[in-house]
This record gives structure tokens, sequence and C-alpha cells, in this order.
């Protein structure tokens, strides 16, 4: 019978199950052991317990009936003694019984010619007279015990079929639960295994039958089913991958301008793509060995890597193909087992193409150098004239900054002068009506008082515009001078600042803001105070013009303090922010927010350039959009005279 038979017989009847069967067998086997030792222990205790019973109703005749008899025999009452023997023989397991004395014999029952158990009593009599006992025969007797062996055969027979024919029962019960609980649902899943097709995309789930009041709800063979299940979807997934892969790399193979070759450990070719196959006129039914091919066609340094039995790569060799030389780099892998090298897996890759651009290049390099120095030529010519334009772009930033600044001052300065020259002519008018007056004689003491007190009101007018203007002029001179000079001096930081604050005056209150100087008096440097007040100014004018177009309470914050030997200044507003990813830009040359409307880009990037190059200073920034901006300055308090002779050269 086929295996597929025996399968089929097994899924229907539980017979035919081999695990069943083996089961059966054992729970046979081990049941009949079982039942076979228990019968033959109850039959020993019966054995003991039927003997036990023989012997107890021995002992009863010799310790109970006997003395009875023997009182009957001594008083000669005979019928006595034969009735009390026929009553005896009537007992369980007493088949004989004969009283023997000097005159008489009484039997009961008839003697045995089977296996017996034999007794034999002595008659006493205890004579109340004498006192003495008096010995007047004995009691013989006979116990069957061939019925007792016969009873236990049977007895252990009977209970040996009955214990056979229920395990029997109990066995072919178990043998139904177990084939339909266990085998027909193992059967169900290796009938699902055996039908299972991983390319079919519609195959079903496994689903085991279910046996009601046998069964639990779930149970070890559903979590088999549902594993069952996994496992075969993991196989569909990536059976379907795998033909995907194979699909796909026999796709590669062959449209694959490059060789792709795989050897036996022989260096025997097993596979080779068909640009290969094709260049070397290849028999795709028997390739030869590798390295016999390579001899032909000179490919030595291929054969000696070949030989290493080593992953090589960059092997560059020339091969004739179709009768030209063409350049090919091959590399392998080099596969190793247990039982030691096993081939190579490797690749070809035609690079005539760039072979001939190689010797091109080579070609164009020796004509490219003398190029490459006149472009290098004109390029350092271009970047000087770059260079001394962006310099002149800085000094005309400088220029125009001073220009705005003298603008400013001149607008401020005509206030109080317009103040003064008002003053003046109320002066001359009220001297002129004083002088008419008196010489008409009509000025009275009234009179002349008013007109004093309107000449002290209006000196007192002039005599404070003209200090305002004077204010105005020496602070703006001393502002100018500082700008416009770079030479070292001693200077006060405080009143620098503030000269330089005062004269910008006339930008800050078109916002209007006025900056907030504060920091340690009678701070003294040494140091250029005209590129300081350069770095103030530019900062004060950038957040001018780019900070406050939003802000509701313009602020603007300059604070400094002693660090050492250094000066800490801190410039910081209220104003607008700069994005985190401009925070790299801001300093650059020429980088402005306001392009096409005034911005030149350069304000920052001086500031950079004064704290760096000629205060040998350092600089921090911060900033957040809505936050305002922050510079914070670190510069020396005393310039060194190199520090001065290299701001020198830089303005030389």
């Amino acid at each position: 019978m086929s295996r597929s038979h025996k399968f089929d017989d097994s899924i229907r009847n539980p017979f035919f199950s081999l695990v069943g069967r083996r089961i059966l067998l054992i729970m046979i086997l081990l049941s009949g052991f079982f039942t076979i030792f228990t019968t033959l222990l109850q039959t020993y205790w019966d054995y003991d317990e039927a003997f036990d019973l023989v012997d107890s109703r021995h002992y009863e005749i010799e310790h109970i009936h006997a003395d009875l008899l023997a009182s009957s025999l001594w008083i000669y009452d005979l019928t006595s003694v034969q009735e009390r023997i026929d009553g005896l023989i009537n007992l369980p397991h007493v088949d004989y019984l004969a009283v023997r004395s000097e005159n008489y014999l009484f039997e009961a029952g008839s003697p045995l010619d089977v296996s017996k158990m034999v007794n034999e009593y002595p008659l006493e009599y205890d004579d109340p007279d004498t006192g003495k006992i008096q010995r007047i025969g004995t009691i013989y007797v006979e116990s069957n015990t061939n019925a007792i062996y016969n009873d236990l055969i049977q007895h252990f027979f009977i209970t040996l079929l009955l214990n056979a024919i229920k395990t029997l029962i109990v066995c072919y019960l178990i043998l139904l639960v177990f084939h339909h609980t266990v085998s027909q649902r193992v059967f169900k899943v290796a009938q699902f295994l055996r039908q299972y097709n991983p390319l079919d995309p519609n195959e079903e789930k496994l689903t085991l039958p279910r046996k009601r009041y046998i069964m639990e709800k779930e149970d070890e063979l559903d979590w088999l089913a549902a594993e069952t299940n996994k496992i075969t979807q993991n196989m569909s997934t990536l059976y379907r991958n795998i033909m995907l892969e194979r699909e796909r790399l026999s796709d590669f193979t062959h449209v694959s301008s490059d060789w792709l070759w795989e050897t036996d450990a022989d260096l025997k070719l097993t596979f080779c793509s068909d640009p290969m196959r094709l260049a070397f006129d290849l028999n795709p039914n028997q390739y030869p060995h590798l390295d016999k091919l390579l001899s032909a066609v000179g490919c030595h340094q291929f054969m000696a890597n070949l030989h290493r039995q080593q992953d090589f790569s960059m092997c560059e060799e020339i091969v004739p193909v179709e009768g030209e030389s063409r350049y090919f780099v091959f590399q392998a892998l080099a596969h190793h087992g247990i039982d030691g090298f096993r081939g190579f897996r490797g690749t070809g890759i035609d690079i005539t193409a760039l072979k001939t651009a190689q010797f091109e290049l080579e070609t164009l390099n020796h004509n490219l150098e003398e190029t490459v120095d006149e472009r290098t030529r004109e390029l350092q010519e271009n970047m000087e004239h770059l260079k001394a334009a962006q310099e002149q772009l800085v000094e005309s930033e400088k220029l125009a900054a001073l220009g705005s600044l003298v603008a400013g001052v001149a607008h401020e300065v005509n206030t109080p002068l317009g103040i003064a020259v008002t003053a003046s002519s109320v002066i001359k008018d009220i001297a002129h009506t004083l002088n008419q007056a008196f010489e008409e004689q009509t000025l009275t003491s009234t009179q002349f008082a008013s007109l004093i007190k309107q000449v002290n009101d209006s000196v007192i007018m002039l005599e404070n515009n003209l200090k305002r203007a004077t204010h105005l002029i020496r602070d703006f001179k001393q502002t100018a001078v500082d700008q416009v000079s770079e030479a070292l001096t001693e200077f006060d930081v405080k009143q620098t600042i503030d000269a330089l604050v005062a004269s910008l005056h006339p930008e800050t209150r078109k916002i209007p803001v006025t900056p907030e100087v504060s920091g340690e008096p009678d701070i003294l440097m040494y140091s250029l105070p005209g590129v300081i007040t350069q770095v103030v100014s530019n900062l004060v004018m950038n957040s001018i013009n780019h900070a406050f177009d939003e802000t509701d309470n313009p602020k603007i914050t300059i604070e400094f303090e002693r660090q050492g030997d250094h000066l800490y200044l801190c410039y910081q507003d209220n104003g607008c922010g700069v994005e985190q990813s401009l925070h790299h830009r801001i300093f650059e040359p020429f980088y402005t927010s306001k392009r096409g409307r005034g911005g030149s880009g350069l304000g920052l990037n001086l500031v950079f350039n004064l704290v760096k190059q000629k205060l040998g200073g350092e600089l921090q920034f911060e900033s957040a959009p809505g936050q305002g901006v922050k510079f914070m300055f670190l510069i020396p308090l005393s310039l060194s005279s190199q520090i001065a002779r290299y701001a020198s050269e830089s303005k030389e």
C-alpha cells in the first residue's frame, strides 16, 4: 500500500493510525502487565485468606468442639458424639472427620484421595473428681485443598478476563478520543502542509476540526496550527521574495555588460554571464577551467590571484575581445567552508572607455599646466582689484557714516542757533523801544521794568542756546576727530561713548530711541577711540535701520565694565532679532536685508574687521526672532605696539 493510501486510511480509521496503534499497543501491554500483576497479587491474598480460614476452622475444632466430643465420650453418649461430628462435617472447609477411642470409631464424610490438609488433635477430659486430665482418644480432620486451588484458579482467570475486556474497552475509547483530538488534527496539519503552495496567493489558512466536550477551547494543537499559519505565510513571503530576487538577478545578469562568473574549488567555471560567454565563445553545457582560459589570453596577474584562493580586487588586465584589446578590472570573493576552499564568485568590468579617457586626460594635463598658471595670475590680479575695491567700499561706508553724522549735527545745531538769533532780534527791538521812549521822555518806571525783564529773559535764552550749540559742536568735533583719526591715544571710555550718543541724537530721535549708557566711570583705555566710536556708531545705525520697524517701545542699552586687562562692552536692543539660520551671514560683506533700499551690507562686516584686526578683540553675537540682538566685545585696555603697527600697516 502506498504512503498516500495509508495517509488517507489513517484519517478515516483510528486503527490505521501508526501513532494510535503504537499508543494502543503500549497501553495494552502496560495495562496487561499491571492487570496480571494485580490479579496475581489478589490471588495470593485470596490464597492466604482461604488457608487462614481452613486453619481457623481446624483451630475451632481443636479448641472448641474437641472438648465437647471428649465430654460425650467420657459419659459414653455415643449418639451425641455421632451427631456432633455429623454437624461439624457441614462446616466450610471440613470434608472428613474421624473420632477414635480405645473401643470406638466415629466418622463423618468420606476420606479424601486428593490434595488435602490433615490435622489430628487429642481428645482429653478434665476429671472434676480426681482433678486429672484423661486422654480418651483423637479427632482426625481432613480439608480439601484441591478445591481451594480450583476456586483460586477460576477466580484468577475470571478476574483476568474481566480486566482484559475493561482494558480493551478503555483503550479503544482512549484511541477514539486520541484519534479525534490528536491524530485527525495532526493529519489535518500534515494534509495542509502537503497541499501547501508558497506561490498560491489565495492559500487558505489552516483550521483544525473541533469536537465538543473532549477538547479545550484552545490547546497545544491550536497553537501548532497558528504557528503553522505564521510559518507558511512567512514562507510564502520569503519564497516570493526569493523568486523575485532570482528573476531580478537573472534579468540583471542577462542585460549587464559586465562579466559575472563563478568557479568551483578546482577553478572550473560553473556560471558566467552572457557577455563573458560570448566574448570567449564558451559552450554553456561544458565550461572550461578559468585558469586555463586566462592562460590562453595572457592574464597572468588574474591567474596568480586565483591560485592564492583569497579575495582580490582592482586586478587590471588586457583581454582580447573580438580582435580588439579591451581593458578589464576583475574582483572576486573567495568562499571557504569546513572542508576548505569552495570557489570564487566575481565580476569583470570593462574600463576601456575609462582608460581611453585617462590617456587623453594625461595628454591634456601636459598642456593644462601653462593654462592653469596663466589663469592663476589673472585670478591673483582680479583678487587684488577686488580687495582694493572692498577697501574703497569700506572707506566709502565710513565717509558716508561721517557725512550722515555731519548732516545730522548741522540740523541739530540749527535749532539752538535759530533760537539765539530770535533772542538777539528781540533784545534789539527792546533796546530800540527803550531808546525811543527815553528820547521822547515817555519812559515810565513800569514800562522800563517790563522791558528790562524781557531783555533779561532773552539774554538767558540766548545764553542757554549758545551753550547748547557750543556743547553740540564740541561733541561733534570730538566724535568727528575720533572717527577720522586712528592714532593711539588715552581716553575715557564713558566720555567717548556719551559724546558719540549725543552726536547721534539727530538719527536716534527719528525712531525715537535714546541709547542708555551704563558702566564704570574713569575707565581709561590706550587704544583707538575712533575705531571704538565707529563700531558703536555702526551698531546704533544698524539697529535704527533694521531693528525697530515693528517694535512699540524701542530700547538700546550699552554697558561696559573692566575685566582684568580687557574692556567688556555689551550692546543690546529689543528689536526684531535675527533668525538662527542667518547668524553665520550677518558679518559677511555686502549681505543686507534691505538691498535696494539704502543698505550696503558693509556695516556689520566693518564692525567685525575693526574689532578683530584693529582693536585685537573678540566678538560674540546672540539673537532670536522677536528678542533683539546682543553684541559682546572683549577688547584690550591697552593695545601693544605690535597690534598698533599691524593696524597702521593695514591702513597703508
